[in-house]
């Protein structure tokens, strides 16, 4: 794949999901009192896709965007002229015909260093990331110690039964924070800044952060980074990381407490406000999904919960309706996608050269 066509895909894939994550905030300013938020933050699934998956009709929006500037001169600048960027014979630069007849010239084009500073900073974004993941864990196990409490391990396995999972969980705790969290990747772990929490405080962040792991909340979020190297350039991939991370959380105290008595569903926002008022140590989100995100939005997920009964007696019209219309959206957005050849050579002015018999074609100008 040449030059041009990576970062035209990229560029296209970049503005067709800004549009599209537009058009949820959008959709769901006018329904978001009709449906869940674990809804609204899986339709936050398909804006993520379109950064991503270059599926793309013949004739799209974005596409149609692309064919508009090929021929600007800001185009040309970019990726050198028609005749560069397609030649029907390459004779190279700086060639003379006969009589020194220069028929070459040099152009100087930006895309090789384009690409190549976006191939950069995206490689070395990730590997900070992992980087950052890796010093977190090594920091969190440098002072962890398992919990042999049997009292607090018959807790853990009862939300594990009722969660309906089997993988092995085991569970810590370390002074080194102040929020529990959910770690790990193949293995997953449950930290606890302390163990001297009630019943009611265990059973609450034992089942949050199972419904992360049922989730798979973590895949999620490194989904979410991984969009963030590939689209560093973009700053709307910032503020979409931001309510990611916020809805991540509303659907994730929606499912917890979906099946919860009141005196549970007070028992989990106490449980909230009480971890909130300890402030951490070390940026625990980058690595794992702790109990709170941001201080601030503590108060907004408790509304949420109350808010949730309301929203399981409406229909599920309005979500089936939004589900349709943002795929739909995405697919006719589109992305950059290339021209058949014989369109392209239709563009392209080219002159007949006759060599003269028993002469060479041409030679270096020098």
């Amino acid at each position: 794949m040449r030059t041009e066509n990576i970062l035209n895909l990229l560029i296209s894939l970049s503005i067709s999901g800004s549009i599209l994550f537009g058009i949820w905030r959008f959709i769901r300013f006018f329904l978001k009192e009709k449906y869940s938020r674990r809804l609204q933050y899986y339709l936050l699934l398909v804006v993520l896709l379109r950064f991503v998956l270059p599926f793309s009709p013949n004739e799209s929006i974005v596409g149609k965007l692309f064919s508009s500037i090929e021929s600007t001169s800001f185009y040309e600048m970019i990726y050198g002229s028609p005749i560069k960027r397609n030649p029907t014979i390459f004779i190279g630069d700086n060639v003379s015909f006969n009589n020194n007849i220069i028929i070459g010239s040099k152009e100087h084009i930006f895309a090789p260093y384009i690409l190549s500073i976006w191939l950069i900073v995206a490689l070395g974004l990730m590997i900070r990331k992992l980087t950052k993941y890796q010093s977190f864990t090594k920091y969190v196990k440098s002072d962890w110690q398992p919990i042999n409490d049997p009292a607090i391990l018959d807790i853990l396995a009862t939300v594990c039964e009722e969660k309906r999972v089997t993988a092995a969980i085991d569970a810590y705790t370390t002074p080194l924070i102040t929020s529990p969290l959910l770690l790990g990747g193949k293995k997953n772990y449950i930290v606890l800044p302390h163990e001297h929490l009630s019943y009611e405080q265990l059973y609450s962040i034992f089942s949050h952060e199972m419904t992360h792991y049922k989730n798979r909340d973590l895949l999620y979020k490194w989904f979410m980074q991984l969009i963030l190297c590939i689209h560093w350039f973009n700053p709307f991939v910032y503020f979409i990381e931001k309510v990611m991370n916020q809805e991540c959380e509303y659907a994730c105290d929606e499912a917890t407490t979906q099946h919860f008595t009141n005196e549970q569903q007070f028992n989990y926002g106490a449980t909230l406000i009480d971890m909130a008022k300890h402030s951490g140590r070390y940026n625990e989100k980058v690595a794992s999904i702790t109990l709170y995100e941001n201080t601030s939005e503590i108060k907004n997920r408790l509304e949420a919960m109350l808010l949730f009964e309301k929203r399981k007696k409406l229909r599920r019209t309005p979500a089936i309706l939004s589900i349709t219309i943002l795929v739909v959206i995405a697919f006719f957005l589109g992305a950059y996608t290339t021209r058949p050849i014989e369109n392209q050579e239709e563009d392209v002015p080219t002159d007949t050269i006759t060599p003269t018999p028993n002469k060479p074609l041409g030679r270096h100008f020098s």
